[in-house]
C-alpha cells in the first residue's frame, strides 16, 4: 500500500510542530541518520553512540545524513523532528516515484568506469542533480588498469568536464591509483559515491574504509555489469575526516527537476552562454539567433552535453 500523500496545510502543521520542539527538555536529543532499515533507524547520538529509533507518524521520509531530534522515554526511542536540510538528493524510480537517496550533502562522487563503458547522458544527469542542489561534484573515471594501452584521457573526460570546473579523477584499486587523492578530496564533506552496479563503488568505499566489512560483487561475465552489494544507504566517518554515505546501485538517475529553476541552469556552459541569445526566454531548441546553438555548431560546446540537454528538456514537457 502506498503513503497517503499529505496537503500542503498538514506538511506546513507538521513541520510547525517540529520547529516547536523543545531542545532544552531533557528527554529531547540531537543525532545524525546513520542508515534507516524497515521500521528502525540508527541514530549517532551526540556522544558517538548509536541508539535504534522508531519513527513518529507523519514525519515523513528519513534518510541518510539528516540530522534529527529523537527522544527517549520509557525505553522506546523515537525521532519526533527533522532538523531543516541543507538539500535533499533525489532520483526518480522507473515508474515516476521519487526517491529519496541523502539529506545534507556537499560532494557527489560520480563513479564510472571502463567497464562497463560511461554514460554521458547518466553523468549529465548526476551533474544537473548536483547543481541544482549546490553540491560539489568529482567525477571518478575507475578501474584504469583495464586499458589496453595508455591512454590520458579514455573516454575524453578530460577534455569535455575539466573546463567546465569539473575534476576528473583516474582510479585503480589494483594499482592503487588516486586512492589517496581521493581520500583528500573527500575531507571535511559529506560524501555520497555513486554510479550503476559494477564500476567498483564498493571497492573505492572500502579503500577509502579498510577498517569497513564491504560486500563486494562479482562482475557478469555476459553483461559486464555488477550484481548489486549496497542493499540500504549507510553514512560512514571517514578517518582524515568527513563523512561518505553509500548508496545502492542505480542502473539510471532520474534527477527531480527543481521546477524554480531552469533546466540550462544545471548546465554551466549553456547557463553562461545564455546572456548572449537574443531572447531572454530562449530555450535554446530551436529559437533564432541563439547563442547556445551556435556555440554547439561552432564547437565551443559538447554536442553531447548539448544532446543531454534536450533529451531532459524533453523529460521536462512530457
Amino acid at each position: 500500500m502506498s503513503r497517503r500523500r499529505l496537503s500542503h496545510q498538514q506538511t506546513r502543521r507538521i513541520q510547525k510542530a517540529q520547529n516547536a520542539v523543545d531542545l532544552d527538555d531533557i528527554h529531547n536529543h540531537r543525532g545524525l541518520v546513520i542508515s534507516h532499515r524497515g521500521g528502525e533507524v540508527e541514530v549517532e547520538a551526540a556522544d558517538g553512540g548509536s541508539v535504534f529509533c522508531h519513527i513518529r507518524a507523519n514525519l515523513g521520509a528519513i534518510v541518510s545524513g539528516d540530522r534529527v531530534v529523537y527522544r527517549v522515554q520509557d525505553d522506546s526511542p523515537a525521532i519526533i523532528a527533522i532538523q531543516a536540510r541543507d538539500n535533499l538528493l533525489q532520483r526518480q524510480d522507473g515508474f515516476g516515484q521519487i526517491k529519496n537517496v541523502a539529506a545534507n550533502v556537499s560532494q557527489l562522487l560520480i563513479c564510472l568506469a571502463i567497464e562497463p563503458d560511461p554514460n554521458r547522458f547518466l553523468l549529465d544527469q548526476y551533474l544537473l542533480s548536483a547543481e541544482q542542489q549546490n553540491i560539489h561534484a568529482l567525477i571518478i573515471l575507475n578501474k584504469t588498469d583495464l586499458l589496453d594501452s595508455i591512454d590520458s584521457d579514455p573516454f575524453a573526460l578530460k577534455a569535455i568536464y575539466e573546463p567546465l570546473g569539473y575534476e576528473v579523477l583516474h582510479t585503480s584499486i589494483k594499482h592503487n591509483q588516486n586512492i589517496q587523492r581521493l581520500q583528500q578530496a573527500c575531507i571535511d564533506h559529506v560524501n555520497v559515491i555513486s554510479g550503476v552496479s559494477g564500476v567498483g563503488k564498493s571497492s573505492l568505499t572500502k579503500a577509502i574504509l579498510p577498517a569497513i566489512d564491504i560486500s563486494i560483487g562479482e562482475i557478469s561475465e555476459i553483461s559486464r555489469e555488477g550484481r548489486h552489494t549496497t542493499r540500504t544507504s549507510r553514512l560512514y566517518h571517514l578517518p582524515l575526516g568527513g563523512d561518505l554515505i553509500d548508496t545502492p546501485g542505480v542502473r539510471g538517475f532520474n534527477p527531480v527537476i527543481d521546477a524554480s529553476r531552469n533546466i540550462a541552469d544545471g548546465f554551466v556552459e549553456i547557463h553562461k552562454k545564455a546572456h548572449e541569445c537574443k531572447f531572454s526566454n530562449c530555450r535554446h531548441q530551436h529559437e533564432p539567433k541563439c547563442a547556445v546553438i551556435d556555440a554547439v555548431e561552432q564547437g565551443e560546446i559538447d554536442s553531447g552535453r548539448y544532446d543531454s540537454y534536450l533529451k531532459l528538456m524533453a523529460g521536462e514537457a512530457s
